[in-house]
């Protein structure tokens, strides 16, 4: 008797959409299954926030100009994804049966964050952000069908809840806990998209934000100051004129010192007021933003 050989699953790059329209059963025949990788980023999208269609979801310009926009906003690395769903309840009695509580879909993440990270983190609870893209170990970035078949969005969520922010241990480096409600447990599986783009999904980031430290007394010619990226330990040095924004007149002049780590800032009859970014500023790859300073002259 021969040995039979069993053809090995290949999960391949692909997208998949499912229709809404479901009045009858669905054909059950496949070759093969397609399946998403495990969710490693999340990213989160103001609730008005729509690609336009596909190919604009999978483009990576629109990506980052709605990073850029601050319309998405990629979060930190997530580790230890967990699903945390409720079943629906249910109420029989005989022949009768009617559900009482819907189902719930929840997952939970923690990402190893320093403090302020958490804090950034936090600042998302209770937002203007109720979509979420997921984007896996693969590459692939999972987000859905708006209603007109079309628009590509994220899945909608009715909270983000950041837990309190655990200590470490002597087995367990401190870690953030995110839990995630979605509003409507089917979303994902009725219109879900599954997109591979050419780019690399998990080499997106987010803003980072810059402090911005005076130094010495300034005048109403020149004003000096350091500026720091993340938690505030590292100098950021690629500032150029056009990046600064300053309520106090008008700055002509920018220079950087590698030495001392200080950009030296001048202008004209220069008087009190908040010094910045021109909004979001992008140097190479990155994008990064300080806001309002305060300058005393």
């Amino acid at each position: 008797m021969k040995n039979k050989i069993i053809a090995p699953i290949f999960l391949p790059i692909f997208i998949d959409s499912c229709s809404t329209a479901t009045a009858g059963q669905l054909a059950t025949g496949s070759a093969k299954e397609c399946l998403e990788g495990v969710t490693t980023r999340l990213v989160l999208a103001k609730t008005s926030f729509r690609f336009t269609d596909l190919n604009d979801f999978k483009d990576t310009a629109s990506w980052e100009a709605a990073i850029v926009s601050k319309d998405l906003v990629p979060l930190f690395g997530v580790y230890e994804v967990t699903s945390a769903d409720t079943e629906a309840v249910k109420y029989e009695s005989g022949n009768f049966s009617a559900v009482t509580k819907k189902e719930i879909k929840k997952v939970t993440t923690e990402s190893y964050l320093s403090i302020c990270s958490h804090r950034a983190l936090k600042s998302y609870e209770n937002s203007g952000y109720t979509q979420v893209f997921e984007v896996t170990e693969n590459g692939e970035i999972l987000g859905v069908y708006d209603a007109d078949g079309v628009q590509v969005k994220g899945q909608d969520i009715t909270e983000f809840e950041v837990a309190i922010r655990q200590r470490a241990t002597n087995d367990k480096v401190p870690y953030s806990m995110v839990t995630i409600t979605f509003r409507d447990f089917d979303e994902f599986e009725d219109n879900g998209i599954v997109a591979k783009p050419s780019w690399d999904a998990n080499s997106i980031n987010g803003i980072f934000g810059l402090t911005l430290e005076i130094q010495g007394t300034p005048s109403s010619t020149e004003i000096q100051v350091k500026a720091f990226v993340g938690c505030g330990a590292e100098l950021y040095e690629d500032l150029v004129l056009g990046d600064w924004l300053f309520s106090g007149g008008t700055i002509d002049g920018s220079t950087y010192s590698s030495v001392t780590g200080i950009y030296t800032l001048t202008g004209t009859g220069l008087v009190s007021g908040n010094l910045g970014t021109n909004g979001v500023v992008t140097t190479g790859t990155v994008n990064v933003e300080a806001i309002n300073t305060a300058v005393t002259i």
